[in-house]
Formats: structure tokens, C-alpha cells, sequence
């Protein structure tokens, strides 16, 4: 064998050896972090004595963990799973807003025209009302009166449409003229419900399925309907003063499907975020101007986009989700393209944030080292 061909062989070993080598660190590293973010799930289940609690984790497009705990239906002993699908609560919001964004980019809607031109059956209420506002809790409409709580919370009655469903808050005052105060209304977005239904001349569900879930193959993603058969749904529960869990009274969320009425997993709601990320839903000027918080009239900062959350340093980007028998949450560090979603059948009573954040440091910065 000549001496170059020594050489050669000897310069593909050192190369063969130091890939492995870097393999070897980075599958190490990888397995840490799963064996961190297991920790952590079970932490969470504990301490807020959850009956399950499923979570997934995305890097760079790529789900690197699915993982889920507990019981998906603790009558009959049904173990929770990746598939496991719960209600989502107000990350609806989320879904809806980017909907809405969609049908602006289609040149059907403009989000700083009067709501009026799109809502007939939303009256005027001696102001003009856009839906950028109502996106932004800026619109002046009311959210749940919890002193009604059995018929607006605790809804069961079926409403066909969300036109019909503004039904319920229609003939009330404006709590404060639109723009001049932040006040978070689920309601508001039951009335970009009946815009995207006049727009799209299709039921809201039917709408969010074609442009959105369809899109993000969100395939075990749907809105609550109590009566459907829907596989995997999880039995919602209520937890007691002495910590034992009880079902969930019977709702109806046809009273808000576009603000709290999202059924879906963890791993539907990540791939919701990447598709977000490399602008396959909407364009990236659509998506940035969505995650701009936006002001008061007069200035005052409320770290509410359209249908999202922000961090003041805009580096987190976020909805959380309660309803009956349902809590979730939806976060994204855009930078280090890092998705996390987490669902439970129970209410929580620590720091959702926290969590997330927790389970973010154990992926940060990654994408940057890879």
C-alpha cells in the first residue's frame, strides 16, 4: 500500500472517529434532556395533582419528545398517550387569530374595517369596532358573567352557528369605548366567528379544518362537540377540595368555539407552531404583525397581539387555555425555533409559565450549537 493511500485511509479514520465522536456527545446530550423533561412531567402531574398531563417538545422542525403520564379516563383505568386529545381552552384564540390573518392575506377581510361590514348580526354600538381590536381585547366587549356562571361558563345549550351564539352578549353596553382599555373577552372573538362564517360562507369549524388544521396536519384537532364519537378524547375532571377528581360537568362549547372550543393534542398543537415558523400557514409579515403586541389609544402597552401572548423582550411568544375539565398551554421562542405545547384533563393550579420555561432551558440556545 503506498504511502498516500496510508495517508488517506488514516485521515478518513480520524474524520469517521471524530463524527462519532460528536454523535455520541450529541445523543448524550439529547438523552439528558429527555431524562430532564420526564422529571419535570412528573413534577408537574404531582404537584398539581393532575389526572394526566401530556407535553410535547419541538427543535428545528423536529418533535424530540413526546411523552404523557396519568390516566386519560380514570374510571376505567385508561392510560393517557401522545394521541390523547383534551380541550384546549383559550389557545383557540390562537387558531382563530391566525385564521383570520389567512383570510386578510386572501384579500377578504381588512382587520382595521368596521366589524359591521362583515357581522350583520353584531349591532352597532356607536362606535366602530375593527377586528384588530377585538383580536387584541381592545374592542370594549365583555368576556363570561361569572355571576351567570351555569348558563354562559357552564353552557349546554347548542348554538348552530356563531352568529347565533352572539345571542348572548349582543344587547349589552361596551365595557369601555374600543381601543381606550385592554379587557380580555372570549365573546369578542365569538363575533370574528361569525365574520370568518360570513366570509368563508362555511360553518367555523368547517372553516378552521380547511385552512388551518388540514394545512398543519392537525389531523386529531376538531372542535367539542359533546354528542360526536372522537377518538382518544380524554374525560374531563374537576378536582375536589380534598384532592380526589370528579367528572366534569356536561358544556356545550358552541357558545365559544372560536375563543375556548379547540379540541387537540400536544404534538398537533406543536406542529401548529412549526408551520407558524417557516410561514407555511400565513407570510412572514403576516405572522410578525400577529405577534406585535399592540397599545391602547393612549399608548399604554398590554403585551396582547392578535390572539397571542408576547414576553416584554419579545423573545416568548404564548397562550395559555383553561376551560371545564381542560387545561393547555402553547409556547414559542421563535429564535431558537423551540415549540413546546402541553395539555391536561384537569385544572392547574401552579405557574403554567414556569413550566414551560423550565422545560425550554433544557433546549436552549441547541439549534445554534448544531
Amino acid at each position: 500500500m503506498t504511502r498516500s493511500c496510508v495517508k488517506r485511509r488514516n485521515v478518513v479514520s480520524i474524520l469517521l472517529c471524530t463524527a462519532l465522536f460528536v454523535c455520541s456527545i450529541s445523543c448524550s446530550k439529547h438523552k439528558n434532556s429527555t431524562s430532564s423533561a420526564k422529571f419535570l412531567l412528573q413534577q408537574a402531574l404531582d404537584e398539581n395533582n393532575l389526572p394526566s398531563l401530556s407535553v410535547a417538545v419541538s427543535q428545528n422542525d423536529s418533535i424530540i419528545l413526546a411523552e404523557a403520564l396519568g390516566f386519560a379516563d380514570i374510571e376505567n383505568q385508561l392510560e393517557a398517550t401522545e394521541k390523547s386529545v383534551y380541550r384546549v381552552g383559550s389557545i383557540s384564540k390562537s387558531l382563530t387569530a391566525t385564521l383570520i390573518m389567512i383570510l386578510k392575506e386572501q384579500k377578504k377581510l381588512d382587520i382595521k374595517a368596521p366589524i359591521n361590514d362583515y357581522c350583520q348580526s353584531f349591532p352597532e354600538k356607536g362606535y366602530e369596532i375593527s377586528s384588530e381590536q377585538l383580536l387584541s381585547h381592545l374592542g370594549g366587549i365583555r368576556h363570561y358573567d361569572f355571576d351567570n356562571i351555569e348558563t354562559e361558563y357552564y353552557s349546554i345549550k347548542r348554538y348552530s352557528s356563531s352568529a347565533e351564539a352572539l345571542d348572548i352578549f349582543k344587547g349589552d353596553s361596551l365595557v369601555a369605548p374600543p381601543g381606550s382599555n385592554y379587557h380580555y373577552s372570549s365573546y369578542g372573538y365569538s363575533i370574528l366567528g361569525c365574520i370568518i362564517e360570513n366570509l368563508d360562507r362555511t360553518s367555523f369549524q368547517k372553516s378552521l379544518k380547511k385552512n388551518v388544521f388540514l394545512s398543519a396536519d392537525m389531523f386529531q384537532s376538531t372542535v367539542d362537540m359533546p354528542e360526536q364519537i372522537i377518538p382518544n378524547r380524554t374525560r374531563p375532571y374537576e378536582t375536589l377540595e380534598d384532592g380526589t377528581w370528579e367528572n366534569s360537568r356536561p358544556v356545550d362549547l358552541s357558545n365559544k368555539y372560536p375563543g375556548g372550543g379547540v379540541l387537540s393534542t400536544p404534538t398537533d398543537l406543536v406542529k401548529f407552531g412549526n408551520t407558524l415558523l417557516q410561514n407555511q400557514l400565513i407570510s412572514e409579515e403576516s405572522r410578525l404583525d400577529m405577534w406585535n403586541p399592540r397599545e391602547t389609544s393612549d399608548g399604554t402597552p398590554t403585551n396582547y397581539a392578535l390572539g397571542w401572548r408576547v414576553s416584554e423582550d419579545r423573545k416568548e411568544i404564548y397562550h395559555g387555555g383553561s376551560s371545564a375539565g381542560g387545561t393547555a398551554y402553547l409556547y414559542i421562542k421563535p429564535k431558537e425555533k423551540l415549540v413546546i405545547a402541553f395539555c391536561s384533563n384537569g385544572a392547574w393550579s401552579t405557574s403554567r409559565h414556569k413550566f414551560v420555561q423550565d422545560l425550554a432551558a433544557l433546549y436552549d440556545n441547541k439549534s445554534n450549537k448544531q
